[in-house]
């Protein structure tokens, strides 16, 4: 039986036997492949006393290879062929041919406000793409990140440890809206503190920075609905003759369908950013690095 050495294999090795083939020359060979005519002559010497076989022989036509070489090449050059491709496919992303799942953490107002925008543009790149958006606690965030549960979270998130990378995409204020069948809607702070508010601010999300934004303003004594989600707001704005203090983007949203009415009212001293948050684990994935593209695109600098 045949003594093969694999411990003194690697891959520029039988990189070396296929040029080999190829050319038929040793000097050619390590031109093909970057080695001086010493270091190719030192590959092939190699290769021979790992495989206990000459593999090529010199002959008055070149040089020419042995019935081992001759068994062995086809199987090399698939396999060579399929590792290189394999690893070529891990620095490429090609959406339109992908079935990728991206696992984002958006919470009900992220869901409101990016979600649509997000998933039209990933589908239209790419149809057999899929997202998943679960919304994680803000403390349990990180360690989703770093599993790898979550690839990708948007929102009002002062993450930071180790390997958490973040980018900033805006910054977000509130406002004050109303629905189109409010009679005299408040246009200044005065006419807003005789008014019935509501407030949709799930805990998980903007809820303590709109209501420290209502309290500096005075307005906290004011709010006399509180909703933990904001599928139900268009409705009530239609049937509650109430104000609604919304960030900027939602209220922007429910404009443009004719489902509130902007108010002339500044509600936020200050204005809040939004960021969008991964972990180094997925830095140099090319799916996730097209996706983060993706909502650069969109969303930054709004």
């Amino acid at each position: 039986m045949r003594s093969i050495k694999l411990r003194n294999l690697d891959l520029n090795l039988l990189r070396m036997l296929v040029a080999l083939d190829d050319t038929r020359s040793v000097s050619l060979a390590g031109e093909r492949l970057g080695l001086s005519q010493p270091a190719a002559s030192n590959a092939l010497a190699r290769l021979r006393q790992a495989l206990n076989d000459p593999l090529f022989l010199r002959t008055r036509d070149g040089m020419v290879p042995t019935g081992y070489s001759e068994t062995i090449l086809p199987d090399i050059r698939a396999h060579l062929g399929g590792l290189f491709s394999a690893l070529e496919q891990g620095t490429r992303f090609d959406p339109g041919r992908s079935t990728r799942v991206f696992r984002l953490s958006l919470s009900g107002l992220g869901e409101a406000v990016f979600l649509p925008r997000l998933a039209v543009r990933v589908f239209q790149a790419g149809p057999g793409l899929r997202l998943i958006n679960t919304a994680t606690p803000t403390a349990a965030l990180g360690q989703a990140l770093e599993l790898g549960e979550v690839d990708l979270a948007i929102g009002m998130l002062g993450l930071s440890g180790r390997g958490i990378r973040s980018a900033s995409l805006f910054d977000e204020d509130y406002v004050a809206i109303a629905g189109a069948g409010l009679i005299d809607p408040p246009q200044d702070l005065a006419a807003l503190h005789r008014s019935k508010i509501m407030v949709p601010a799930p805990a998980t999300t903007f809820g303590g920075a709109v209501d420290r934004a209502l309290e500096s303003r005075g307005l906290a004594g004011q709010v006399v609905l509180r909703l933990g989600h904001f599928g139900a707001l268009p409705q009530l704005l239609a049937d509650l003759d109430l104000v609604a203090v919304v960030p900027r983007q939602l209220a922007d949203q429910l404009v443009a369908a004719g489902q509130a009415r902007l108010l002339p009212v500044r509600i936020s001293e200050s204005a809040s950013p939004i960021s969008m948050i991964w972990h180094s684990r997925s830095e140099t994935d090319p799916a996730c690095i097209w996706l983060r593209q993706q909502v650069q695109d969109l969303f930054a600098g709004r």
